[in-house]
């Protein structure tokens, strides 16, 4: 049994095509090692979580979707696949954005105590 036969509402299969094409479109514009500075971290981390909330948002109008389905468990296993397929890239993005953040910020604070330990 695949996805699109768990007979979810078209529009729930139409969000879940968008959501990949999104997926992949900031997998490609924010790729291993690819955030270079704080306006792209934020920005990587600003479009990934609010990718993130469309995915979780698809996830539970699929999964209300499944309870009224013959085959629930199956549905479920189905959606579960669907959403562990996209999850991990966007969580990548997210943490490589807050990392770079976070060495940003530490590297600043070093900055600012040598000025002051050469006064």
């Amino acid at each position: 049994m695949s996805f699109h036969d768990c007979a979810l509402a078209d529009d729930g299969k139409h969000e879940l095509v968008e959501i990949s094409q999104l997926v992949h479109a900031l997998d490609e514009r924010f790729p291993i090692g690819g955030i270079q500075s704080s306006e792209a971290a934020n920005r990587a981390i600003e479009e990934s979580s609010k990718a993130q909330e469309r995915l979780q948002n698809w996830y539970v109008v699929a999964e209300h979707h499944c309870y009224n389905t013959f085959f629930v468990n199956d549905c479920l296993k189905e959606i579960k696949v669907e959403r562990r397929q996209y999850l991990p890239v966007l969580q990548r993005i997210s943490l490589e954005g807050k990392t770079l953040l976070r060495q940003i910020k530490v590297m600043e604070r070093d900055r600012e105590t040598a000025q002051k330990q050469s006064k």
